[in-house]
């Protein structure tokens, strides 16, 4: 099991991006995003805190969505398919929305 370094999760330098897994899965096809949760087939980079602003889209040469399509063969090489991809990259959405979230005193 791959732990996410809880302090890289949730705060970055500016003009450095967080883990590449939140980008990718950001610039997925809408129709993969949406089966994840109502609604996140719309999301952007913009529409949370902890990816922040980065004007990076591409990595040698490779688009996030190029880059997402990768890791998705990489897993599937792994045996992670179906509901288990679905599942983990849900578990990836929700990290991302935890970001969000604001209490009040």
């Amino acid at each position: 099991i791959f732990l996410l370094e809880k302090v890289r999760v949730i705060g970055h330098s500016k003009n450095e991006r967080t883990f590449h897994i939140f980008y990718q899965l950001l610039a997925a096809p809408t129709a993969f995003k949406e089966n994840l949760f109502k609604g996140f087939g719309s999301t952007t980079r913009d529409s949370f805190r902890y990816v922040g602003d980065v004007d990076t889209e591409i990595i040698d040469g490779r688009t996030d969505a190029d880059h997402f399509e990768q890791t998705k063969s990489a897993l599937e090489t792994f045996g992670i398919k179906g509901e288990e991809l679905h599942t983990l990259m849900k578990a990836l959405c929700i990290v991302l929305l935890l970001g969000n979230l604001t209490f009040e005193p």
